[in-house]
């Protein structure tokens, strides 16, 4: 498993397209994903996981993006993963698609 060399630019698509998959979203529409929380919280824990989490590659689709809601971001999915059943098992899935899709 290539856990400190991967590509960090095909793994954040990766994370986007499943979440536009998920959601039935085009690529015009991919602010709708922060929109929705269930969506929000699972994107930033898969970003996280991954490292993807790069302000500058962030903002590039999620203009409104800052560092301070990234951290609020990211502690309430952390927070949502323990008390969630459902996202914690969309988490999971994710992750495994994602593995899956090398």
């Amino acid at each position: 498993m290539n856990k400190y060399f991967i590509d960090k630019e095909e793994k954040y698509e990766r994370i986007l397209e499943l979440l536009c998959k998920y959601k039935g979203l085009s690529r015009e529409e991919l602010f709708k994903i922060l929109k929705d929380r269930e969506c929000r919280y699972l994107f930033f824990l898969l970003i996280r996981k991954y490292g993807c989490d790069d302000i500058g590659m962030l903002q590039k689709d999620f203009p409104s993006v800052n560092k301070n809601n990234i951290g609020l971001n990211f502690r309430k999915a952390e927070e949502k993963l323990l008390l969630n059943r459902k996202i914690r098992d969309m988490y999971f899935e994710a992750e495994d698609i994602i593995e899956k899709a090398k």
